[in-house]
């Protein structure tokens, strides 16, 4: 019997456990779909997108994220992903992973380059300029962000 109520006590916590880093995971994901939300709202307005440009411009834009998105997680995976000696210190190859990095850093670029021609496609040269800008400064809005995010705590 004490066996049984300690196997449903583990139980119960195992599960409250589990459905917290759920709240936690959703509320992650719904900042994130917030954030996406804003950017988009931020980058439309600074460019002056009409609707059928808007209708052109994000899928385009959306797709680049992802897969600069795919690039990212594998720069990082490296350090993730590390193993570790006796003492608990990462054993890490440096030569290779920053090989790795520069060679991730320069697909970036090179998606970075077809993008551009992409986006010529279906923007103006004044747009264009107007996306990069919106990208700088969004980029630096974030950052204002977080350093006050980091001041308040």
């Amino acid at each position: 019997m004490k066996q049984y109520s300690l196997l449903l006590l583990f139980s119960i916590l195992t599960v409250g456990v589990l459905a917290q880093d759920q709240k936690k995971e959703d509320a992650r994901k719904q900042r994130w779909e917030e954030m996406k939300a804003k950017r988009a709202a931020y980058y439309t307005d600074k460019m002056d997108l009409t609707a059928k440009e808007a209708e052109l411009f994000w899928p385009i834009y959306n797709e680049l994220q992802d897969k600069k998105g795919k690039l990212h997680r594998q720069m990082s995976a490296p350090f993730r992903k590390t193993k570790k000696d006796n003492q608990g210190n990462r054993i890490i190859d440096y030569a290779k992973i920053c090989d790795n990095m520069m060679s991730l850093r320069v697909q970036e670029a090179n998606l970075d380059k077809s993008y551009h021609e992409k986006f010529k496609k279906v923007l103006s040269p004044e747009k264009l300029f107007k996306y990069y800008e919106a990208e700088r400064e969004w980029a630096g809005k974030l950052l204002k962000d977080i350093e006050k995010r980091g001041m308040s705590r």
